[in-house]
């Protein structure tokens, strides 16, 4: 990956291909997020900013990252990036894995009913 530029909060930042250990940071943000909302969310994606951010900009904190003035768009968006940057995909399909197939008829014809049994 070759170095990109991220506008957040009304600055550039350097987007740099991450190290194995903010690849890990990331990682352990995204394994932690089923379950969240609200506030956690946020704090989430601030570490997942700060994790994806700092190599670029060795002096920024993860509480400079949660006092930026950023919409939920700008945050997204720079989400979005780093978790490109780290190789991860977004979930769900992009491409269909199966398409409905018309249905085929039936390999046999039905039985005819059963004769009757005689009995005595």
């Amino acid at each position: 990956m070759t170095e990109a530029v991220l506008r957040l909060a009304g600055r550039d930042f350097s987007l740099r291909p991450l190290t194995l250990g903010q690849l890990r940071d990331v990682l352990e943000v995204v394994a932690e997020l089923p379950g969240k909302a609200g506030g956690a969310l946020v704090e989430a994606a601030a570490r997942i900013i700060h994790a994806g951010l700092s190599r670029g900009d060795p002096s920024l904190t993860l509480d400079a990252v949660m006092a930026m003035e950023a919409g939920l768009d700008e945050v997204n968006a720079a989400v979005a990036a780093i978790l490109k940057a780290a190789g991860l995909a977004p979930t769900g399909e992009t491409v269909p894995a199966a398409t409905a197939a018309p249905s085929s008829p039936a390999s046999t014809a039905p039985s005819p009913p059963a004769a009757a049994t005689p009995t005595a």
